[in-house]
């Protein structure tokens, strides 16, 4: 077998007789050990996770690593091609669908043929996500292995369930073997510094992983999050925001405004998000003025009374 080689998914016949599959590059080491797998692109408007996976292929000397590494870069094609979080052929979240079945929505039939194809052959998995088109944000899940997780050297983690239907939640409760969940970036941009700390996390995590030669990096003083708040519009319109992606990991305090939402047409101020905590801290941001509907992502907020800090 080649040290670096593509296989691909089968999913499905489309409308339009073109065949629907996803890419899974298979690097092989030259010595025993692990399989993990990275996974990016389940919502199609994460672009940052996608490059990350191709550097860290780039960077991977086949004669450094132990074992296997699959790499799946773009897990919804098809909501990639329209830079959107669902499936645009049945409006679906993959990430709320996994384990998926064969006989439903195309959705959950991407979701079963990823499932069949990656769960059985890891033994750890790397699951990579982003804020989005609009949103950005900053944290890891510390969901089963916290070492790992804190090798991952961001400096915000949160100890908590994912989402039922995700992908992460299934690999962890069906198989009990390590994750990390890394939330990276986003805002629709290729930001270089969230480029470089995903890579750099990947790496290091696999070298925990003892996937890959090479002394582990020591985490860096790390906030655990326990609580955490998703803050969505309860009315639709343009949401100014007041506080930066600049802010992103900082601490403010209860009733700090963080953004407004307006009516595009009288201009209105129909909605105002604030601090909900004594010490709140920001996890995810809108740092730009941007069209909301509601029940959209807006804000993601910690609660630093009830957080750890880990040395």
């Amino acid at each position: 077998m080649p040290e670096l080689s593509t296989d691909w998914i089968d999913i499905a016949t489309m409308a339009t007789g073109f065949e629907l599959k996803v890419a899974a590059h298979t690097l092989v080491g030259h010595h025993d050990g692990p399989t993990v797998g990275i996974t990016a692109g389940i919502h199609g408007d994460e672009l940052v996770p996608v490059e990350v996976i191709r550097r860290v292929l780039q960077a991977l000397d086949p004669t450094d690593v132990s074992g296997r590494i699959i790499a799946v870069p773009l897990m919804n094609p098809l909501a990639f091609e329209t830079f959107t979080r669902h499936t645009p052929h049945d409006m679906h979240n993959l990430n709320r669908v996994f384990p998926g079945t064969a006989d439903t929505w195309l959705s959950e039939v991407l979701a079963a043929r990823l499932t069949e194809y990656l769960v059985p052959r890891l033994d750890a998995l790397l699951d990579l996500h982003s804020g989005g088109a609009v949103p950005t944000v900053d944290y890891v899940y510390a969901l089963n292995d916290l070492e790992l997780s804190r090798s991952f050297l961001f400096p915000t983690m949160y100890r908590g369930r994912s989402y039922p239907g995700s992908f992460g939640t299934h690999f962890s409760e069906t198989t009990g073997k390590p994750i990390v969940v890394a939330e990276i970036g986003g805002g629709g941009q290729l930001d270089e510094e969230y480029l470089r700390r995903g890579e750099d996390g990947v790496l290091n995590a696999l070298r925990r992983l003892g996937v890959l030669r090479g002394e582990v990096v020591a985490p860096p003083r790390q906030t655990l999050l326990t609580r955490m708040t998703i803050v969505r519009p309860r009315h639709g319109g343009i949401l100014e925001p007041k506080v930066g992606v600049s802010m992103l990991g900082e601490e403010v305090p209860a009733g700090t405004v963080l953004g407004v939402t307006r009516n595009p047409q009288t201009f209105e101020v129909l909605e105002e998000f604030t601090a909900p905590f004594e010490r709140t801290h920001l996890v995810l941001v809108r740092g730009v003025i941007s069209k909301v509907h509601a029940g959209d992502y807006a804000y993601m907020l910690g609660d630093l009374g009830s957080a750890e800090v880990l040395e």
